[in-house]
Formats: C-alpha cells, sequence, structure tokens
C-alpha cells in the first residue's frame, strides 16, 4: 500500500484522534437542561443539521467565526422553540462542557505511539477554538506528539482554504508538500483543503460512508492503524 515516502504527517483532532461526537452530546445535553429544554433525538438532529450548515458556511468564507461560536444557538433556540436566550453566554457555557471532553478515538494513541519519530514530523490541523484543542490535546495525553498545532482561531484562516494551509505550510521547518499527508475525517474541510493544494489525503471514515461527493481522498481508511500501511 505504501506509495511515496512521506515525511510531514497532518493530523486533524476531531473525531479523527478525539471522539469530538461523545463530547458533543454531553455538553448538548448539559447545555439543553440549563435552558429546561430535553434533547430528545429529534431536536438533536435539527441542531446538528443546522450546526453542519454554518460549519459549511464558515469553510466556505461565507461566515464570520464569531458569528459561527456566538450566535448559533441564539438563532436555533429562536427558530426551533421561539424562545430568546443569550448566544454568546450559552456559547461559552456550551465551549466549557466541550472542552472537558478528550474521549480518544479507537487506534489514536497506539498509532501516535507507534510513528518513528526521527522520520517523521507530526502536526496537528484544526478549526476551532485554541484554548479548548489545546486542553483537550493535553488532558488526553496526545499534545506530546505534536511539536505545532495549527488551530483557525489563531492562524486568521480555517480549513479548507488555501491561505490556512499555506500558514501551515510556511511554519513547518523544510516542508515539502510532495512528502505530506493530510489525515482528517472531514471531506468538506480535511480532504478537499489536501486538494486545494496538491497535497495527498487520507480519509478516516470508520463507518464506511459512501461518498457522494466529487471530493476524492488519495487513500480511504475505516481504521486509524492501517495509516501505518500507508506511510
Amino acid at each position: 500500500m505504501k506509495v511515496k515516502n512521506y515525511e510531514f504527517l497532518l493530523f486533524d483532532i476531531d473525531d479523527t484522534l478525539l471522539d469530538f461526537g461523545a463530547a458533543e452530546d454531553n455538553a448538548l445535553e448539559t447545555l439543553f437542561l440549563t435552558q429546561k429544554v430535553t434533547l430528545d433525538a429529534k431536536i438533536k438532529q435539527n441542531y446538528l443539521k443546522f450546526n453542519r450548515q454554518l460549519w459549511r458556511q464558515y469553510e466556505r468564507g461565507d461566515l464570520e467565526r464569531e458569528n459561527l461560536f456566538n450566535n448559533r444557538f441564539e438563532i436555533f433556540f429562536k427558530k426551533q422553540f421561539n424562545k430568546v436566550v443569550d448566544g454568546r453566554a450559552l456559547a461559552k457555557q456550551y465551549q466549557d462542557h466541550l472542552t472537558d471532553g478528550h474521549e480518544k478515538i479507537k487506534g489514536a494513541a497506539e498509532l501516535l505511539a507507534s510513528i518513528d519519530k526521527t522520520k517523521y514530523q507530526l502536526s496537528i490541523i484544526t478549526n476551532g477554538i485554541a484554548d479548548m484543542q489545546y486542553k483537550r490535546l493535553a488532558e488526553a495525553k496526545l499534545d506530546q506528539y505534536f511539536p505545532q498545532v495549527f488551530v483557525s482561531e489563531t492562524t486568521g484562516y480555517q480549513k479548507p482554504a488555501v491561505e490556512y494551509f499555506n500558514y501551515v505550510f510556511n511554519r513547518i521547518d523544510n516542508f515539502d508538500p510532495k512528502k505530506a499527508l493530510i489525515i482528517g475525517d472531514s471531506l468538506t474541510s480535511d480532504i478537499q483543503g489536501g486538494n486545494n493544494v496538491n497535497v495527498d489525503t487520507v480519509w478516516y471514515n470508520p463507518g464506511n460512508t459512501k461518498n457522494k461527493t466529487s471530493v476524492k481522498a488519495t487513500y480511504e481508511i475505516d481504521d486509524l492503524l492501517a495509516i501505518n500501511r500507508i506511510i
């Protein structure tokens, strides 16, 4: 399966190394309870669909980061329940709850421990809030593997924008895009980003979801440890 001599491995965090879905479930349930709303399956589905739409707008550059994080709950509660809430306050509560979620994806710790650090340079590429992502990595004890962590909040750009990846590449010593591999779960963020800058990609797809988009990954895996067969 190994095709190239990769040297630079760029990992996404959420739902690639850390289980964002589990953290999100806990954070949302706690948050909605503070508003005396039971987060049943239908409401949760509606929120996740709404939230995905906002993230797609953010990835396309059509929505500012502050609007995404600070206004989404205000808009959702108004549309869903005709209920007026303090969007900024709920955003802060949600982020606090989310920061506590650092459950690792199966195989993540084993994979990172097995990679020869004398041959490969590992970096994190993630959209999100810097303090939260740093804390989650540290509490999961995965920060030790990543000398450099690039969070959209601090770069000023977000995946899949070319500007984001150029920012990253310019800050990795002796970086060669032909020897780089982007590893992530999102077709629209990680894989599209790699395509935008002509860097090979690994789509981590544990559910073996059918790709109904035009975005194509170089490799597709359903087990993180399969990365060792690629590199």
